[in-house]
């Protein structure tokens, strides 16, 4: 068997403390998960881990293999990374955190011509609205909206986003175009649940205007929002990627233009060590210069 991997599946079932879902991110069966742990158990003649009907718990001795497996695995990625210098064929997978809207209209657009490119790179993509660390979260980068300061990792412009409110046809028929973002307290607003509470928009924009606690409809997704816009229930602020298609074919009116929020940065964040990957670096490098 292979003996590094045998390694880090080790360290995946002490972390996640559950052999379906390290078969799972390895691609194997639990079966084979514990073959792999028998493996190295057999290698060094001592039980690692104490397994029952409700899990699993080091042993002593596996609190130590633990502990040195760690360093090993880090000191053999690092030796990869080194090596792929030489090599100059970039491979491997990067695990990518972004914002569910951002990473799905924008991002995911960006990854496709990525990997069509380096073909040897693979992408693990995690959508979330909720702030995740880079390195306590194990993402070998996050993409974030807004500014973000931690010394831990660094931060890179990459993009804007751009948000614009919208209304459909009929419901500007029926109920007027506003004139400016007070008369919005007048009207039916869609109201994106996030912004109550964890949003740094808050911060950069007059949101208590918009009286989401008042919407008959909120929702904490973008994109259903913009069906309910679509289907005449009131007006939208949500990012212009979002919603360009519906503008395109006319779904949906852009109004209140000049009323918006200023365009809000998006940033790419990183851990901060001295060696970085050779895949991402390329993948800093993409993004930054990526026109699409």
């Amino acid at each position: 068997m292979d003996r590094i991997k045998a390694i880090d599946i080790f360290i995946a079932v002490c972390q996640e403390k559950s052999f379906s879902k390290v078969a799972s991110e390895f691609g194997l069966s639990p079966t084979m998960v514990s073959k792999y742990i028998n493996f190295l158990e057999k290698e060094v003649n001592v039980k690692l881990l104490s397994r029952s009907t409700r899990g699993q718990k080091l042993t002593e001795a596996g609190e130590l293999y633990l502990y040195k497996a760690e360093k090993l695995s880090e000191q053999y990625q690092q030796l990869m990374n080194e090596m792929e210098h030489f090599s100059g064929k970039p491979q491997g997978r990067i695990k990518i955190n972004a914002p569910v809207t951002y990473g799905t209209y924008k991002l995911t657009y960006l990854i496709s011509d990525f990997m069509d490119k380096y073909p040897d790179i693979q992408i693990d993509l995690e959508l979330s609205d909720l702030l995740s660390d880079v390195l306590l979260d194990d993402f070998d980068m996050i993409f974030r909206i807004g500014d973000l300061k931690d010394a831990s990792y660094i931060s890179k412009k990459v993009d804007e986003q751009q948000l614009i409110f919208c209304a459909s046809p009929e419901y500007l028929n029926d109920f007027g175009i506003p004139n400016n973002i007070n008369d919005v307290a007048e009207h039916l607003f869609l109201g994106f649940k996030p912004w109550q509470t964890h949003s740094r928009l808050k911060k950069e924009f007059k949101i208590e205007s918009l009286r989401i606690e008042d919407s008959k409809f909120v929702s904490n997704s973008g994109n259903c929002l913009r069906v309910a816009a679509c289907q005449g229930k009131g007006i939208i602020l949500q990012p212009f990627s979002l919603l360009k298609e519906n503008l395109d074919n006319s779904t949906l009116i852009r109004i209140l233009i000049g009323e918006e929020p200023i365009p809000r940065p998006v940033h790419l964040l990183y851990p901060a060590k001295k060696q970085l990957p050779l895949k991402i670096r390329l993948f800093i490098d993409f993004v930054s210069s990526y026109q699409g």
